[in-house]
Formats: structure tokens, C-alpha cells, sequence
């Protein structure tokens, strides 16, 4: 793993998280960036991934005005990165479970989050649910197709 793509995709999943969003009713949003959160862990591995997808994706509630976000943002993606890196160089199964294993602990640990911030509460984080399994599905389904489309 070298530090530039690791900085580079960090990058690039802050870019991707902050421009193309679309708002939710709890003030937090649906974005795109977690198709380049798998796709980083898979290409950079566990640690890269772990780094990459939190980092970016905390820096893109911080600059995105979402800073209540950004500390649960950073363990959420990061540990979504981080499973989806178990996966490089992984052949069959085991090479989609880890991703599959990231996106829903990313939802998971939003989930649990979201229940404990006094804005949002259990509410807000049932309300939640549906647009972050979808945002999980998308980000599984377009990071396993971009590493596939790189690596071939």
C-alpha cells in the first residue's frame, strides 16, 4: 500500500461524500461515497480502507456543515473500509462477503449512533434505515464493480 493512494482516495471519497448528496428528514444525507469507500478498501486493503473511508468521509461532514456527524461518520466508514480491505486479493466468496460485512456494519454503527444523538433519536434513526440500506447497497454494488473494472 502506498501513502499516495492512500491520500489520493481519501481525497476522492471527501469529493464524491460532498458534492453529490441528497439531503434526509433527520438533517444528515444520502450520498454516493461509499461506493469509493469499498472500492478503497478492496483496492488499498484493510488498513488503507479503514483510513480512507473514515478520514474522507469524517472530512466531508466537517466541511459539508455536518459536524455532529463526522465523529460517528469516522468510525461508521471506517470500519466499513476496513472490512470491505479484508477482501483484497480474495477469490470467490470471501472476496464479496467482507464488503457485504462492511456495508452493514456501516449501517449498523449509523444506526446505533443515530439512536443516542438528541436530535435524532430512535426515530430519526428507524426513519433513516431504509435510505442508508439503500446507500449501503449501491456503495456495495458500484465499489465491487469499479475494483472489478480496475483490476481487469
Amino acid at each position: 500500500m502506498k501513502w499516495y493512494y492512500v491520500v489520493g482516495l481519501t481525497v476522492a471519497i471527501t469529493i464524491i461524500t460532498y458534492l453529490i448528496k441528497i439531503p434526509l428528514p433527520s438533517k444528515g444525507y444520502f450520498n454516493f461515497g461509499d461506493v469509493a469507500v469499498v472500492f478503497s478498501g478492496l483496492f488499498l486493503g484493510w488498513k488503507g480502507g479503514g483510513i480512507a473511508g473514515g478520514v474522507g468521509s469524517a472530512l466531508a461532514d466537517l466541511i459539508g456543515g455536518f459536524p455532529l456527524y463526522a465523529p460517528l461518520t469516522l468510525i461508521a466508514k471506517g470500519a466499513e473500509g476496513l472490512l470491505s480491505g479484508l477482501g483484497k486479493n480474495r477469490k470467490g466468496f470471501l472476496h464479496y462477503f467482507f464488503p457485504l460485512l462492511g456495508v452493514i456494519m456501516m449501517v449498523a454503527f449509523y444506526f446505533a449512533g443515530e439512536i443516542y444523538m438528541p436530535q435524532i433519536g430512535i426515530g430519526g434513526a428507524i426513519a433513516e434505515l431504509p435510505s442508508n440500506l439503500i446507500q449501503a447497497g449501491v456503495g456495495l454494488a458500484g465499489g465491487i464493480l469499479l475494483d472489478k473494472v480496475i483490476r481487469d
